[in-house]
């Protein structure tokens, strides 16, 4: 509605109001008494404006459904070259949580707003969820480190613990969310007040390893089926572009010879959730033998724009080295080859992937909430000891007793915070869903 509308609107409404306020008979005598032309202008315009209103009124109904900061419309997202990412979203609330992480920690910067004036920094992993633990051959832990950067540690915490709220709900133990929370902050603190805090393996990732194998030829065969075909020329001047990288892998590891990083493959990568949509390669190098069991695998990443997040640390929205450290001071096990190069006008991160590699699923890996307790408490150890990791050095004693103290004064609301999002991520996952169904609705 104009401000032209509205002023015409409380214009009839006071000339209303003035003649409700007449006794009851005076009213009927004036209506009365007006000439016809007046009496039907009188109604006309009156009804013409109830409408009005009540048509503003519906449309203001619908956007305050939409005002859940959590949500994504789906036409503003291009899903054409990946249906099976939107397949995936619509799914359940953890798939579009995982979907929508630069938003979701917009809204924990917003929370918590006040409570971080003042406070440090600490290195993040930027999207701390349940499916980004990993169980490998040499380890386990947090992995993926797109959003690492560094920020409010928070962050890491809001995020890590609305996960934990949607994978009790996905497994049938929402009373047990409270628990597992603190279970999770548990080892955190433990770590943050030492450092050397070991969590004990859990269960779970010895039974995923006493699963893997270690077949070569078929691991190859799997690789090769994830490369999607990309242009001539774009492999070769991807090839080109990946020489600085050489380049820097031969001084780190001068027992290498340059031909251990000649291309055998290459392909665009289509997987995962939040970083579905960006560019990301995967190469095939030939090793140290031309034997073809013995090349290694490198996944070139596009590094995403974190700019939309405004309590993180900004320096270059295209800066690889947020990934980088992020990754050397929170990995229990960092990538190895790790590295970063630049291609057509955009920055990527570089690193090899391991045979045998699985990560959580909230609604399959979990049989009991004792099982989920041993990684909830793994990983808040993880963070306890990456948050403060050289990031102020010589006085992380004091930083992490910083934090500590931040903890303590803010526990309640960290953890009413993270029912909360839980709650508006699944009403936001809804509106989503409606929305696809129902595009014109």
């Amino acid at each position: 509605m104009t401000d032209s509308m509205m002023a015409n609107w409380k214009h009839y409404l006071a000339k209303l109001n003035r003649l409700k306020s007449w006794p009851q008979q005076k009213f009927k005598e004036n209506i009365l008494k007006m000439p016809k032309f007046t009496y039907s202008r009188f109604f006309i315009t009156g009804t013409f404006w109830l409408l009005i209103l009540i048509r503003v009124a519906a449309a203001q109904s619908n956007n305050d459904n939409h005002r859940n900061p959590l949500y994504i419309d789906p036409a503003t997202q291009d899903f054409s070259e990946n249906p099976k990412l939107l397949k995936r979203i619509l799914a359940g609330p953890h798939w579009y949580f995982r979907f929508i992480n630069i938003p979701f920690s917009q809204e924990i910067c917003r929370l918590f707003q006040d409570e971080l004036q003042g406070t440090p920094s600490f290195n993040l992993h930027g999207d701390a969820h349940l499916e980004q633990y990993a169980v490998t051959e040499i380890g386990r832990g947090l992995t993926d480190f797109d959003y690492s950067t560094t920020g409010p540690g928070v962050l890491d915490l809001a995020r890590f613990g609305t996960s934990l709220h949607l994978t009790c709900r996905a497994n049938g133990w929402p009373h047990k969310a409270n628990e597992l929370m603190e279970k999770f902050l548990s080892g955190y603190r433990a770590a943050l007040d030492k450092p050397d805090t070991e969590a004990p393996e859990p269960v779970l990732v010895q039974a995923m390893q006493a699963k893997f194998t270690f077949d070569r030829t078929k691991h190859f065969e799997w690789i090769d089926s994830l490369m999607e075909p990309m242009p001539e020329k774009e492999a070769h001047d991807l090839d080109e572009a990946m020489q600085p990288y050489v380049e820097s892998m031969l001084i780190q590891k001068p027992r290498f010879k340059k031909e251990f990083f000649t291309i055998q493959n290459a392909g665009y990568l289509r997987i995962g959730i939040g970083s579905a949509l960006d560019i990301k390669y995967l190469v095939r190098i030939r090793g140290h033998t031309e034997n073809p069991n013995d090349d290694v695998v490198l996944e070139v990443k596009e590094v995403r724009d974190l700019s939309g997040i405004n309590c993180i640390a900004i320096t270059q929205k295209s800066d690889p080295f947020r990934i980088l450290l992020g990754q050397a001071r929170i990995a229990y096990q960092p990538y190895d080859f790790l590295g970063y190069l630049r291609f057509r006008g955009r920055a990527f991160w570089v690193h090899s992937w391991v045979d045998n590699y699985m990560e959580m699923s909230i609604e399959e890996s979990f049989e009991t909430p004792e099982q989920l307790a041993e990684i909830v408490y793994d990983v808040g150890v993880q963070l306890g000891q990456g948050h403060p990791k050289q990031i102020a050095a010589p006085f992380d004693i004091q930083v992490r007793r910083e934090q500590v103290l931040f903890l303590k004064k803010y526990d309640t609301k960290i953890k009413e915070a993270c029912r909360e999002l839980a709650d508006q991520t699944v009403e936001a996952w809804k509106l989503f869903k409606e929305k696809v169904e129902n595009p014109e609705g």
